[in-house]
């Protein structure tokens, strides 16, 4: 038997993602504390702990894809596989939709903040003028 399809690999890998989503989650509620009403993150906020919980996003997404498809491997029928796993597969794809979000929220605070230099650099213009 293949160790990739053996019962403890595949639980060990399970518990490998459980655990990583369950940091994962910490992380996002100590990112984004203020949208959840807490007046300060639980541990220091950096551009290094943004990228690191970043990187570990991704990693869950890898692991639940090989998750994913180590559970074809075993099955080897697609549409048994479709049927069994379509909301796993569903919220696989969705993932890094809404990661999508979280760049859209930083590209709308560029703009706004573009905006404002913008105004600025018309008012100065302005002064410069009178």
């Amino acid at each position: 038997m293949n160790v990739m399809l053996s019962p403890p690999f595949k639980k060990g890998l399970s518990f490998v993602n459980f655990s990583l989503i369950l940091v994962f989650v910490f992380g996002l509620v100590n990112i984004e504390h203020s949208l959840l009403g807490i007046s300060e993150p639980l541990i220091a906020i950096t551009d290094e702990t943004i990228f690191i919980f970043d990187i570990i996003f991704w990693i869950i997404v890898c692991l639940l894809t090989l998750e994913l498809v180590i559970a074809y491997l075993k099955i080897r029928n697609t549409k048994t596989f479709l049927k069994k796993y379509w909301l796993e597969i569903i919220l696989l794809v969705l993932m890094p939709i809404f990661v999508g979000f979280k760049i859209l929220k930083v590209s709308l605070k560029i703009i706004k903040q573009a905006k404002i230099g913008k105004t600025v650099f018309k008012l100065f213009q302005k002064i410069k003028k009178a």
